[in-house]
């Protein structure tokens, strides 16, 4: 069944796997298979995960082949290294299959894992690839192994506008046509949607023919659909860095691709001047310059330069407001600056530069600086013990300009498609080419075969055609001259004798001329050629001077590599120091013992275990003082139950005793009331009745009441009393439980952190003693466990055959037992009564039986349970070894990276002395050559007045023709024969202009320059120049890393200064927390004594409920006593010697409180409750 949705949704993934920008490529797609595959192919990853080694074991063939099928650095045959930068280097290549040179790109992957936030390579890659113009560098391949990344591109064998501008004067023409080519190159950059941000001359290169072509992407930044880009930190070189940059170090920088058009104007500067127009001795000089541009910008008076390219130079030196180009490039073509009348901005790529390269073969490397061989050895991705992922930030970094995967039916498509009419006017041309001339013809040949061989793909084809436009327009140059050379010699001549006999005479004396300006023109190339000789003579000494002046270059990139990396090293160190520092002060003398112990251990190992044993002493004594605690706390808690019963306790005899009360009370106002009717009756009856006696009676029984009243009335007065003596101490106990819990709280809490800390230093010294032991005594004695359990399986195993030989045994005895049964069974009739106890004893047997059985069951549970100790152990001693594996390389390393550090330091310091000297010698070799110079100074002076003398003369020849023209058409003659007239003439303005130029060049090289006889001594002023320049360079980075080297010391020193302030600070808190510990520890001890006498008092209470008169007792034994038992708990004041001398100083008082463990020292009696004691004494 046909499905078109399906279909569509393939379609869809199709067109991702062959597009090329897509995350979904092929390429991409293979790279994530391979980087995975290394990723997992280790042997601590592939242990611990089932999946992994599944999958390593599907994959790992295909993609071994996947690697060997891709491109590889083995496909290219290295001719010389031509560069060397921060994460790599550049080398010159040579195809083996298609004999092309390239320049490669080697990137280590390691550097830019450990530097990614410096490292911007998929920047550089997007825009080499995606970029279709003629002033960006083309990427043809780009591909990586497990090591690093290769971007395959154009060679650039003209070098860079650096070495160009060190060796010729550049004059205001050069600088219009180069600096209109970066104005180019930059606009192309900013149409695919990127600021470059480091324009420099370093980042100009020249390619074959002389043209200017812009690299090293890889501080370029994408920007927004305002055209604008933000960034918080200030990328570029110093002193091309624009103002708007440089605000955004520390801060929100928010800038657009003007940025980029004031690196032009110190660029145009640099080259008219000569130096950089706002440099400075130091780096925070250049950036006031820079800064303040307003006033600090100024043009030197002994330059000569037109007001066009000032204007231009201020126009792009000011406010990025107000700056040229912030509107495009339009406003940049119009400036006065760049009118000419050699060349257009449309037609600049086929103008012939001011210097083409002199090249002796495609792989000349003479424009480059000789790159020494670096003998150190390459870092590389440590073997992890858990995954990493290294390899997964550079998936889909793989490219191919010539041949894309799954593009097959393209290919065919384009060879189906009709070439363009331009190629067929190509291959006419080519044709015609053939037919002129045959000494071109296996060039020809090879074109041809280029042509079609390349016509597979577009881009590539494109790239070709250009490359044969500019070849065709060379040779039609040459076939031209010698038309005109031709022509001029038998065409012309017979020409005009046939049609003007009358004129014979002056064209002989014209032929004559014409053979001596030849003559002359012989003579001229051979002065040309001996001067020129002289002048590659002068050139290989100026290319030995350059080679010094690179040579220093390249050992301030070093120094500067270096001592970057010595700074990375030494911060490393110092995190870790600092981290080291961190501990608290009771674990600083321990670090400081064991820090000894591990230096003394290369001479003795018996120390190390002693201090080893030592450490498993005071961890097992604060096992027992945590111990201690968590028995306090339990203590603490059984307490306070104690004291919620007792107080519950309380809360019962109150109200019993108020009940009791309440009963007095009633019995008393009955007693009363009884007392009031009986006083009643007696006044009721007559006195005369009433004799004596009763009236006795009476009065005994009044007196006896009134004895009881006063009697309940004082008992009710005392029991008010207890009653409100026990609400007292009711809210007294009550406060006294609210104070034991809030302390019991703080007590745990103490506890707690007092636990975590005696786990921190059980770990922190765990971990110490991982750095005292070696890893081959951690091995033996693994190996040692090892036999031992290997020995332990192996006895285990020798019970376990034993046990099977007895259960073998047991199941002979069974089937023994079996047939006696059935003998007994045989014997059932005549022996019933013993059959039964036969029975019983097979029973016994067989419970027998069964018990060994499981017994033996048990015995291969524990052989299991073994052999899975076994193997834990094995895993844990693998995760102990890689432990102290680890350790052991990080604390070496940070020993290694401090001793580096200073080493490093001193050997920077020596070289920059060693600079400083050769720079002297240099100077004084500079002026031993100038004398030497002096001499052929006024040789090349003669010879160039001759030179003069015969350009004068072809001067007066063109002049003499262009007469010669004008007469013929006052003549009157033929279109065709004007026709060719002007084509010689023109041929001929074009020869001049070629032969101006490159005498142009001549005079314009430095080297040529300082032999004229008229500028005495400028070589040596110039070079000396050029030298003082490089000093102060050298002399402003060297100031620029001493201070850091300084700000870096002043800032650990204050980290350290302030670390060690903690330390003492959190030293004095440990003390001061042990101070209130032991008062804590005393008032506990009192107010257990408190509880237990409460509890004792409660007790007495609660068995006096049937007496009033122990009630009476018990109330009035409840107040405590004041003075405690003097065994238990003891305070007062104590005299105590004030300092040694007691004669001279005296004697003290303090308020001291002794418990059953600790004796309290406190300064007052007030600071008992207060502050905390100045000193505690330990009685045990």
């Amino acid at each position: 069944m046909d499905d078109e949705e399906f279909r569509r949704r393939l379609g869809e993934i199709e067109k991702e796997l062959v597009n090329p920008n897509s995350e979904l490529n092929v390429n991409g797609l293979l790279d994530g298979l391979v980087a995975l595959v290394e990723d997992l192919n280790y042997p601590a990853i592939r242990s611990r995960n089932k999946g992994v080694e599944q999958f390593l074991h599907r994959y790992s063939r295909a993609v071994q082949k996947v690697s060997k099928c891709r491109m590889r650095h083995d496909d290219f045959e290295v001719v010389k290294v031509i560069g060397r930068g921060a994460f790599g280097e550049v080398q010159l290549v040579r195809h083996r299959s298609t004999k092309k040179v390239y320049a490669m790109k080697l990137l280590s992957k390691y550097e830019m894992i450990k530097r990614s936030d410096s490292a911007f390579f998929w920047e550089e890659r997007e825009i080499m690839a995606n970029a279709n113009s003629d002033w960006i560098v083309q990427l043809h391949y780009a591909f990586q192994d497990h090591r690093h990344l290769y971007m395959v591109m154009d060679y650039m064998p003209g070098g860079d506008l650096v070495n160009l501008m060190s060796n010729y004067d550049v004059p205001e023409k050069w600088a219009k046509f180069y600096c209109a080519e970066v104005v180019l190159a930059l606009d192309a950059i900013h149409s695919m949607g990127f600021v470059h941000r480091d324009v420099k001359p370093d980042n100009m290169l020249l390619d074959k023919y002389g043209h200017l072509k812009l690299a090293d992407f890889g501080t370029c930044m994408r920007m927004d659909r305002d055209g604008m880009v933000r960034s918080d930190t200030a990328v570029g070189t110093p002193d091309y860095i624009s103002p708007e940059v440089l605000k955004s170090q520390g801060g929100d920088g928010y800038y657009g691709r003007e940025c980029d058009w004031w690196s032009v104007g110190v660029f145009l500067y640099e080259m008219l001047v000569g130096d950089t127009p706002f440099y400075a001795d130091s780096l925070v000089g250049t950036y006031g310059k820079i800064m303040d541009h307003k006033n600090s910008l100024s043009f030197p008076s002994d330059i000569e330069m037109s007001d066009s390219a000032k204007s231009l130079i201020m126009a792009f030196l000011t406010d990025r407001t107000e700056r040229l180009g912030k509107n495009g490039i339009e406003e940049i073509k119009g400036h006065p600056f760049f009118r000419n009348d050699q060349w257009d901005w449309g037609t600049m790529r086929n103008a012939v530069p001011p210097v083409v390269p002199e090249l002796k073969s495609d792989v000349d490397t003479s424009n480059f600086d000789d790159i020494e061989k670096e003998d150190s050895p390459e870092e590389t991705f440590q073997v992890p013990k858990a995954f990493a992922g290294n390899h997964l930030s550079f998936i889909g970094f793989t490219y191919h300009k010539e041949y894309q995967l799954l593009g097959s039916d393209r290919s065919q498509q384009g060879k189906t498609d009709p070439p363009d009419e331009k190629y067929k006017q190509l291959e006419e041309k080519l044709r015609l080419m053939k037919a002129v001339r045959d000494d071109l013809q296996q060039k020809c040949t090879t074109l041809s075969n280029d042509y079609e061989r390349v016509q597979l793909e577009e881009n590539h084809l494109r790239h070709e055609c250009r490359e044969l436009e500019r070849t065709m327009v060379l040779t039609k140059h040459e076939l031209k001259e010698i038309q005109r050379k031709y022509e001029m010699e038998l065409d012309v001549h017979r020409k005009l004798e046939t049609l003007v006999k009358e004129r014979d005479r002056q064209l002989d004396i014209e032929m004559q001329n014409r053979r001596e300006s030849d003559n002359n023109k012989y003579h001229v190339s051979e002065r040309i050629s001996s001067l020129e000789k002289m002048l590659s003579e002068q050139k290989e000494q100026a290319r030995v001077d350059a080679e010094n002046a690179s040579k220093i270059k390249k050992t301030v990139a070093e120094l500067q590599q270096r001592l970057n990396i010595a700074e990375q090293n030494y911060s490393d160190a110092n995190v870790r120091y600092s981290d080291i520092l961190s501990a608290k002060q009771n674990l600083e003398r321990d670090l400081l013992n064991l820090q000894t112990a591990l230096e003394q251990e290369k001479n003795t190992r018996v120390h190390v275990s002693s201090q080893t044993e030592e450490l498993h002493e005071r961890i097992r004594l604060l096992q027992t003082e945590l111990d201690h605690t968590i028995s306090k706390e339990r203590t603490t808690n059984s307490e306070l139950q104690k004291l919620q019963e007792t107080v519950m306790m309380l809360t019962k005899s109150k109200n019993n005793v108020e009940l009791e009360l309440k009963a007095i009370t009633g019995k008393l106002e009955n007693e009363i009331t009884a007392h009031k009717a009986t006083i009643d009756r007696f006044n009721a009856y007559p006195k005369e009745e009433v004799n004596l006696e009763a009236i006795r009676e009476m009065q005994a029984k009044l007196d006896r009441e009134k004895n009881e009243k006063q009697n309940i009335e004082a008992k009710l007065l005392a029991a008010e009393k207890s009653k409100n003596e026990l609400s007292l101490d009711l809210q007294q106990y009550k406060h006294q439980v609210a104070t034991l819990q809030n302390e019991y709280r703080m007590e745990t809490e103490k506890s707690r952190n007092l636990s975590l800390q005696v786990e921190q230093e059980i770990q922190r010294r765990n971990l110490m003693q991982g750095d005292f032991k070696s890893q081959t005594q951690d091995l033996v004695k693994q190996k040692n466990r090892e036999k031992q359990l290997q020995n332990d399986i192996q006895d285990l195993k020798h019970e376990k055959y034993n046990v099977e030989e007895e259960l073998r045994k047991l199941k002979e005895e069974l089937s023994v037992m079996d047939l006696q049964m059935k003998e007994l069974q045989d014997q059932l009739e005549a022996e019933q009564y013993f059959s039964s106890l036969y029975r019983t004893q097979v029973k016994e047997l067989k419970e027998e039986v069964e018990e060994k059985n499981m017994s033996a069951q048990d015995y291969a549970a524990n052989l299991r349970a073994l052999e899975q100790e076994k193997e834990s152990i094995g895993t844990q001693l693998q995760i102990a070894l890689q432990r102290a594996d680890s350790e052991h390389l990080a604390r070496t390393i940070a020993e290694e990276q401090l001793s580096d550090v200073e080493k490093e330091k001193t050997m920077l310091e020596l070289e920059i002395k060693e600079l400083m000297s050769r720079h002297k010698s240099d100077i004084a070799k500079k002026e031993n050559t100038i004398q030497m110079l002096e001499e052929s100074k006024r040789e090349f002076g003669k010879k160039m007045e001759q030179d003069q003398m015969d350009k004068d003369d072809l001067n007066n020849r063109m002049k003499k023709l262009s007469e010669e023209i004008k007469n013929y058409q006052n003549k009157a003659v033929n279109e065709s024969e004007m026709d060719k007239l002007k084509k010689q003439l023109e041929e001929e303005k074009l020869k001049k202009i070629q032969a101006v130029n490159k005498l142009a060049e001549i005079m314009n090289r430095k080297e040529f320059r300082n032999q004229q006889p008229n500028k005495k001594n400028s070589a040596a002023l110039t070079e000396l120049k050029r030298k003082e320049k490089e000093y102060r360079k050298l002399q402003q980075d060297l100031n620029m890393e001493k201070e850091k080297y300084n700000k870096m010391v002043e800032k650990y020193q204050r980290d350290l200064s302030e670390t060690q302030a903690a330390l003492y600070e959190e030293g004095q808190q440990r003390n001061r927390l042990q101070m209130e510990l032991d008062a804590k520890d005393s008032e506990i001890e009192t107010l257990q004594q408190k509880i237990s006498m409460n509890s004792e008092i409660i007790s007495l209470t609660g068995s006096s409920e049937d007496s009033i008169q122990c009630l009476d007792t018990s109330l009035t034994s409840i107040v405590p006593s004041p003075s405690p038992s003097p065994d238990s708990h003891m305070e007062g004041w104590i005299s105590v010697p004030n300092k040694q001398n007691i004669k001279k100083f005296g004697w003290k008082k303090q308020y001291v409180v002794v418990s059953s463990r600790k004796v309290l020292f406190y300064n007052s009696e007030t600071d008992k409750q207060n502050a905390d004691p100045v000193l505690v004494l330990d009685i045990e």
